[in-house]
């Protein structure tokens, strides 16, 4: 069987974590530290805003200072993470008088914000946007009725719910039925419930309002789940297996977890013992899956369907266009070099089995997407002769040096 890996710290928690200590204005040391590059966008935010950081292999302490705040220019730079841009447009727009800029890549003002602008417009603040650059007059958002139009990102509603301990009035968001990506405003509202806040359920969403707000010293990071599901698919596509140590707080549960669950559906064999998952091959057979609140999975599931008996069918993935490429069509295109049959719907992905045999030497375009280079790596596994256009875009998720050796031979 493989080593025992173990998974460093859920960047969407700790972006999350990140984001309350600027509103909070206050120290914390966060353990099981994860330096990825969408981490260190935010960790770039908070330098700027005024904040001492000491990072050492396992955790990273920050303390606001209060006089560099004062003297920063506030200007801001956003390339490649939406939650942190997200995040911490918030955080800026609720400064009361703080004048800030924050430039955007192409690839985030294509992913967009509209929608949060008109939110916090709507409370207080002001944002204009000039090309690639915002600028942002902050207020102390007065809360009430945060409108979220349509049904686009998750990050939104998460991005207003970490701002509302800080409002003056509570806030009341409504959420919507189908909205997407649901389990990461849980998250979101988990976490502001650890520190004092309180949430109550009203007609159509939610109001959140806070009189004790108490961020610890020191906060352990739950193990990042979205990496850790590469780690499991390919364990289950190995005949050695996988053990992975996830540390994990069931208060605060991460939408990737449910890979778990569908990698036995598909006829892994997944077993716990504490901290510790171990994920063996099976008999492994296509499944209707749906993954509307956890479209990150498509990559790696869709790898993994093309050595299952049977058709796999992963739905609720049209969405996967607005991410940092279209990663179904990604899938696809390596499909097509490979000869799979599948079928590609609106919001739906088919997949019928590869042939081992007739796979010929071919190199797969990740798009410079992170969740591309993972499932790619899983072919790589098996079939030497696949190459990767790249591999250092992994870095979004996770240091590419404690990125382990996925391109090894099976049963290493």
């Amino acid at each position: 069987m493989h080593n025992e890996i173990r998974i460093t710290g859920s960047k969407s928690i700790l972006q999350r974590m990140m984001a309350l200590a600027a509103h909070s204005r206050c120290g914390i040391k966060l353990l099981n530290y994860n330096p990825c590059a969408d981490v260190l966008e935010m960790e770039h935010a908070l330098l700027t805003f005024g904040f001492h950081i000491l990072r050492d292999a396992d955790s990273a302490s920050f303390q606001f200072d209060l006089e560099l705040h004062r003297k920063s220019n506030h200007d801001y730079r956003f390339t490649a993470s939406a939650t942190a841009f997200r995040l911490w447009l918030s955080v800026l727009a609720n400064q009361p008088e703080l004048h800030s800029r924050i430039v955007l890549s192409s690839t985030l003002l294509h992913r967009g914000y509209k929608p949060l602008e008109v939110a916090l417009t709507g409370m207080g603040a002001s944002i204009t946007q000039m090309d690639a650059t915002l600028e942002i007059i902050g207020s102390h958002l007065a809360g009430g009725a945060g409108v979220l139009c349509g049904n686009f990102s998750s990050q939104f509603h998460s991005s207003l719910i970490l701002a509302a301990p800080f409002m003056q009035t509570p806030l009341r968001l409504q959420i919507n039925p189908d909205q997407v990506s649901k389990p990461y405003i849980d998250l979101s509202l988990n976490l502001i419930s650890m520190f004092g806040a309180s949430i109550q359920q009203v007609q159509d969403g939610i109001c959140i309002s806070c009189t004790n707000w108490d961020l610890p010293e020191e906060f352990w990071v739950d193990a990042d789940i979205s990496t850790a599901a590469f780690y499991a698919v390919k364990g289950a596509l190995c005949p050695g297996g996988i053990r992975l140590k996830l540390k994990l707080n069931p208060s605060l549960p991460q939408a990737d977890a449910i890979v778990f669950d569908h990698l036995a559906q598909m006829g892994a064999r997944v077993a716990w013992d504490g901290d510790i998952c171990t994920v063996l091959p099976g008999s492994l057979h296509g499944a209707d899956i749906c993954l509307k609140d956890a479209p990150d999975l498509m990559p790696v599931l869709s790898i993994l369907a093309l050595f299952c008996e049977g058709r796999t069918q992963l739905g609720g993935i049209g969405r996967l266009i607005h991410k940092e490429s279209d990663r179904v069509a990604g899938i696809c295109w390596a499909f097509d070099l490979l000869g799979v049959t599948y079928r590609r719907d609106a919001d739906s992905l088919t997949i019928h089995p590869l042939d081992p045999d007739n796979v010929a030497p071919v190199v797969l375009d990740t798009q410079q997407d992170h969740r591309l280079v993972m499932a790619f790596s899983l072919l790589k596994c098996r079939f030497p002769q696949i190459s990767l256009s790249e591999t250092a875009s992994i870095a979004k998720s996770l240091p590419f040096s404690s990125f382990h050796p996925v391109l090894a031979a099976p049963g290493e």
